[in-house]
């Protein structure tokens, strides 16, 4: 199939991302990569400029936005996990990451919000359209504290400087300001912050706060500077959560632990929750297994005899998950915009492609309808990376990145986790993926 750069998209359902059923026996035309026009079928005149693409009982949607991804190329699994990735070379894990940004785009994400040293690069990359990929929205490594959420301390720190993918090491208020300067240098589109721990290794617990006040201002209004960057907050815990909320960070990623009181605030200043619910509620399942401490030998541990005896059973890990699902659906709501976003981070703990749909699947499963779904998949995620402009909808001037499905995808959240259903995929309205293979 041979689509060019003109074209009308024929007897579609369309599904534009703002909510509500498709609007059925519809035309998308297209030119020159964006939607010029969509309108009914009974309205649409024929135009010898215009290619004509029948496609009687299919249905037409922004292309999916992935609001929180790493393309870290790292291969590893429960036991080394972020220790395996750091040891490979560099270059093999960049070569990987084409691949993981490609597994995206076949199951519908045009789009993926990146935090790696790899997204500054493959951004550019697939703009120059050599190599079909989503667009890749870049925050570079996110800013963490020594021996905070992405520093690992079992290498010396000139190597995780010279070899991670995660983070750059940035503390006090002037390496912050450097880190986001040299971010900025190297084209980042947004600025990542770990206000928190995550739960990885002993120095961050997701309990503990990492950075001052002072420091996550700093980094707010460094990003600020430069119109257009924004600013997502690693935050796990009600302070961190809070002081990235008046420290004016735009979204902020996890949060599983905000009230009805912070969620009224978040709705209030238009902050986005990024929730990443389906690694969060099964974190203690996937990621860190239950059933007693914590061995040695999984998680080289440097507080031995301050963590090392406590026990993480069954009832834990269901608290922990129960409260991630209470914290999402309290800022729900409270009226909280959510994008989604998956936290893929390496195979083959989380599938590229397949976990972002899974995520789309958690939103359903823990109270969203398909329909708000899908809205938190397109427009809501296209404000978070900042390019609403441009994309997250069906309508006449944006970027003509679009899914071509078999089935309503409003009716199930199984039609869009089925990547069977996605006939045919669009970026800026060219023909990038048919049936699941890439089309050029």
């Amino acid at each position: 199939m041979k689509i060019g750069r003109h074209f009308a998209l024929l007897s579609v359902g369309v599904v534009d991302g703002h909510g509500g059923p498709p609007r059925l026996d519809q035309a998308v035309v297209v030119r020159d990569g964006r939607i010029a026009a969509v309108l009914p079928m009974a309205d649409y005149r024929t135009d010898d400029s215009i290619q004509e693409v029948p496609l009687d009982g299919h249905y037409v949607m922004p292309g999916m936005i992935d609001a929180h991804v790493h393309l870290s190329g790292g291969r590893a699994t429960i036991d080394d996990q972020e220790l395996g990735v750091i040891a490979e070379p560099k270059i093999l894990r960049a070569m990987r990451s084409v691949y993981e940004a490609q597994q995206l785009l076949k199951r519908g994400f045009t789009t993926a919000r990146d935090v790696s040293w790899n997204g500054l690069y493959l951004k550019r990359v697939f703009f120059e359209q050599k190599l079909p990929g989503p667009k890749v929205i870049a925050c570079g490594p996110g800013l963490s504290r020594t021996g905070g959420h992405a520093d690992l301390f079992q290498f010396t720190p000139d190597y995780v400087r010279e070899n991670g993918v995660w983070g750059i090491m940035a503390d006090g208020t002037d390496e912050i300001i450097k880190s986001v300067r040299y971010l900025l240098r190297e084209g980042a589109d947004a600025i990542k912050i770990f206000v928190s721990g995550g739960d990885n290794w002993p120095h961050d617990r997701n309990g503990d706060v990492h950075y001052s006040m002072d420091e996550l201002r700093t980094c707010v209004e460094e990003a600020h500077r430069q119109t257009g960057t924004m600013v997502m907050a690693h935050a796990e815990n009600r302070t961190a959560i809070e002081m990235a909320v008046d420290a004016g960070c735009d979204t902020i990623e996890h949060g599983e632990d905000i009230d009805e009181a912070l969620a009224a605030k978040m709705a209030r200043n238009g902050t986005i929750l990024v929730p990443t619910l389906q690694l969060i509620v099964n974190w203690y399942r996937d990621f860190v297994p239950l059933g007693g401490p914590v061995a040695p030998k999984v998680r080289p541990d440097a507080f031995l005899y301050r963590d090392l005896y406590d026990d993480h059973d069954e009832e834990f890990g269901h608290a922990y998950s129960s409260q991630a699902v209470t914290s999402f659906q309290t800022a729900k709501a409270a009226g909280v915009k959510i994008a989604l976003g998956s936290d893929t981070v390496y195979e083959p703990l989380t599938r590229y492609g397949e976990y972002s749909a899974l995520e789309f699947r958690a939103l359903v499963e823990y109270g969203m309808t398909t329909s708000e779904a899908i809205t938190a998949a397109t427009v809501t995620s296209a404000e978070a990376v900042g390019m609403s402009r441009l994309l997250g909808s069906v309508e006449p001037g944006k970027l003509a990145d679009l899914l071509v499905l078999r089935r309503d995808p409003t009716e199930d959240p199984m039609v869009l986790y089925d990547a069977e259903n996605i006939h045919l995929t669009f970026c800026d309205g060219k023909l990038t993926v048919i049936d699941g293979l890439l089309a050029w």
